[in-house]
């Protein structure tokens, strides 16, 4: 009977949210809105205005100062085997599939194409703390807002991991365009150097940096993916003489247990103590693990508490926000997402609470902030935004108002000392709609102990992009009739 109820709940849970979701579609035939077709590769004209995402070649990689054979957990290495199967994907799913339309679509791409969707959230500004239930007068940010729709979600494709700075390009010179002679030499060509890390004239570049003095590794260090590892799982306890990466092979499992810190000794130097020698235990692991064979990265889903954040200090591709990357500080971000860097990169920070939700000090914070956004499992708050963590949890005082922070950021060892990601390969969908999203994709996202998505907004939005390819409060109104 408890399998029985655990299962039917599920069920009950499925059948309302997709009667939410239809809520949602006032007079679908009336407005000649159809499901999309899939794949979207023989679909309707109307499925195919993005395709789905595929992973980059080689030499697109090459070209943006990535090392392919570095890369840890690249999609679809070793013959199509690497992280085929494992999170993110579960069960009979696998994460991509061989399409040989992804290289007739965007010769950047190889034909990879994925299907594993990993889902988050956009901070500041875009969360129900923001705008959910917002008193008159509402703010003109929120003005649009949908009932569906209270966070401005993210869709990427985690592609691969970057475990170590290494991997980053040094020295790098290629030719494109070059045409040698025809018709006495009218078609001589000589074409365009793409380079990276070329002293000589004309070029006159350091070490890594490219004709505008910018080096892959800066450019992408300024978009943010927020990492939550779950603090009540997979803690270790380790001996004083263990060296890092921190893994089950050199520590010891300690049965659930909050830890208040990760297992990375370069972590706690930047954050408690410079000359701290040993890691405060017990600790969550940051390192990667391997499991019949595959590696999963610290990173994976099932590692998580709550769904990514990403930072949204994205420029415009048209100069419309009057950025200049070369100004003087203090200026705006530096670069655009997704015209600088090109890979879709991020890097990562891990953020966390630094005490178990039942904490004296620490506990009414949680709750406050959980009262806006919900819980996770494990009852600390799901934190969506950069002043939740920065100022309400990292700069919170005590009644005598002494400095008693409540949370904690910091980023791995770029050196790769600890184990685990520190940069992800995993562009976000510029554009989710019109066949961005395939049927045959599935959305990856953290899940409550009893199988019911964390986020049941951010699963409404992508079965509606999935199916009609477009967000819900766009059904009924974006496709004419036909």
């Amino acid at each position: 009977m408890k399998s029985t109820s655990k299962y039917a709940s599920r069920f009950v849970y499925l059948l309302a949210l997709a009667g939410l979701l239809f809520l949602a579609i006032p007079n679908l035939a009336a407005q000649g809105v159809g499901p999309q077709d899939a794949p979207p590769a023989i679909g309707n004209a109307d499925d195919n205005f993005n395709p789905p995402p595929c992973d980059f070649s080689d030499q697109f990689y090459a070209d943006n100062g990535i090392d392919v054979t570095q890369l840890v957990g690249r999609f679809g290495d070793n013959g199509g085997t690497t992280r085929l199967t494992g999170p993110p994907a579960t069960g009979n799913q696998h994460n991509y599939l061989a399409d040989s339309n992804c290289g007739v679509k965007d010769p950047t791409r190889r034909n990879f194409r994925i299907l594993a969707t990993t889902g988050g959230n956009s901070d500041d500004g875009n969360s129900p703390f923001t705008c959910a239930n917002q008193p008159p007068p509402v703010s003109p940010q929120c003005a649009n807002q949908s009932a569906l729709e209270p966070e401005t979600f993210e869709f990427i494709s985690i592609l691969a991991f970057v475990n170590n700075q290494s991997n980053f390009t040094n020295t790098y010179l290629r030719n494109v365009g070059f045409i040698n002679g025809g018709l006495q030499g009218v078609q001589m060509n000589p074409g365009t150097d793409i380079s990276i890390g070329q002293s000589q004239f004309p070029y006159n570049e350091a070490p890594a940096q490219n004709l505008r003095g910018f080096s892959t590794q800066s450019i992408v260090s300024n978009f943010e993916a927020y990492a939550a590892i779950a603090q009540f799982k997979q803690s270790l306890t380790c001996p004083a003489n263990a060296t890092a990466p921190f893994t089950n092979q050199n520590c010891t499992p300690t049965p659930t247990q909050f830890a208040a810190n990760p297992c990375s000794l370069q972590m706690i130097q930047q954050l408690q103590n410079p000359n701290a020698t040993s890691v405060p235990q017990p600790c969550f692991q940051v390192a990667d693990s391997t499991v019949s064979g595959q590696i999963v990265s610290d990173v994976a889903t099932p590692n998580l508490r709550q769904d990514w954040r990403f930072a949204t200090n994205r420029n415009a591709m048209d100069g419309s926000d009057n950025n200049n990357p070369f100004a003087a500080s203090p200026s705006n971000t530096p670069f655009g997402y997704f015209c600088d860097d090109l890979l879709g990169m991020w890097i990562l920070t891990y953020f966390w609470v630094t005490a178990p939700p039942n904490d004296a000090e620490c506990g009414p914070v949680y709750q406050a902030i959980g009262a806006q956004n919900g819980f996770n499992t494990d009852g600390t708050p799901i934190v969506l935004t950069a002043f939740e963590l920065n100022v309400e949890l990292e700069q919170h005082l005590d009644a005598q108002g002494n400095p008693h922070a409540c949370g904690a950021e910091a980023k791995e060892d770029m050196s790769g000392g600890d184990g685990g990601a520190v940069f992800l390969i995993c562009p976000a969908l510029p554009d989710p709609r019109a066949g961005a999203i395939s049927t045959d994709a599935f959305l990856d996202q953290v899940h409550n102990a009893n199988g019911t998505p964390q986020n049941a907004n951010l699963t409404v939005n992508f079965l509606s992009l999935q199916i009609f390819g477009v967000f819900p409060s766009e059904i009924g109104q974006v496709i004419p009739p036909h």
